[in-house]
């Protein structure tokens, strides 16, 4: 039986008090790594999103990034949200430390860096999001879609202005530079691929497909794309830290 049809089987959750012991746990990291994402470049205690729309080279610019991340932080209070109707309440410094937040770490200095994030890293979570399309705990499947959604502009949105740096040799020249930072980050936020919960997140229908096929799914994806762009594309394992 494939992946597809397992999931296809599995019972679905309505209230968080039902919850076997292992999907909860199973549950709480999934949401907890999608609440983490989607409000990684918000920390109270820095600047990111500040520099990020200071880099924006035209008023619309700054306008429409602007609007991006504040889409992207009501998804991390959706997921926020269903986390507590788990019971889980976390403190301030809890919020701080915790936090999943290793594609955020990567330095952002340039509109390039800007573009490459939101082409690469953008398109990451639509590919995790469709993958919790129409999973068993119903409160999650049903915010899915406006996310996923939201998530397709704003990978689009990237790409629009990682073609316009294409346009020029030197913009061709800084993209291909960031390239090769950029990719293997947005390939390692599928996780392991030998990960030991990808079996259990399957077999209760949390999700449909394990990391390394949507990993692959998204390479066939975006190698063109960016070859498009004149672009050489990194090879899949190159600076890799999550293989």
């Amino acid at each position: 039986m494939n992946q597809m049809n397992q999931t296809a089987t599995v019972r679905q959750y309505e209230a968080a008090d039902s919850l076997p012991d292992e999907y909860r746990e199973l549950l709480y990291k999934v949401l907890k790594v999608a609440a983490d994402t989607e409000t990684s470049l918000l920390f109270p205690e820095t600047d990111w999103l500040k520099m990020i729309i200071d880099l924006a080279p035209t008023p619309e610019d700054r306008q429409r990034i602007a609007r991006l991340y504040a889409e992207e932080l009501h998804h991390g209070l959706l997921f926020y949200k269903i986390w507590r109707d788990l019971g889980v309440t976390m403190t301030a410094e809890d919020y701080r430390s915790t936090r999943e937040i290793y594609f955020a770490a990567t330095p952002i200095q340039t509109w390039t860096d800007v573009a490459l994030l939101n082409t690469l890293t953008d398109r990451v979570g639509l590919y995790q999001y469709r993958n919790m399309g129409g999973c068993s705990y119903l409160p999650l499947a049903r915010i899915v879609p406006k996310i996923e959604k939201d998530e397709i502009g704003h990978t689009g949105m990237g790409y629009v202005h990682l073609r316009a740096i294409c346009e020029t040799p030197s913009g061709k020249a800084d993209a291909q530079r960031l390239l090769a930072k950029w990719y293997p980050v947005a390939l390692d936020m599928f996780g392991r691929s030998d990960s030991k919960r990808e079996e259990a997140y399957l077999r209760w229908g949390l999700k449909k497909l394990g990391n390394e096929e949507m990993r692959q799914a998204y390479i066939r994806e975006v190698r063109p794309l960016l070859e498009g762009l004149g672009l050489e594309v990194p090879d899949e394992k190159f600076n890799r830290k999550f293989l």
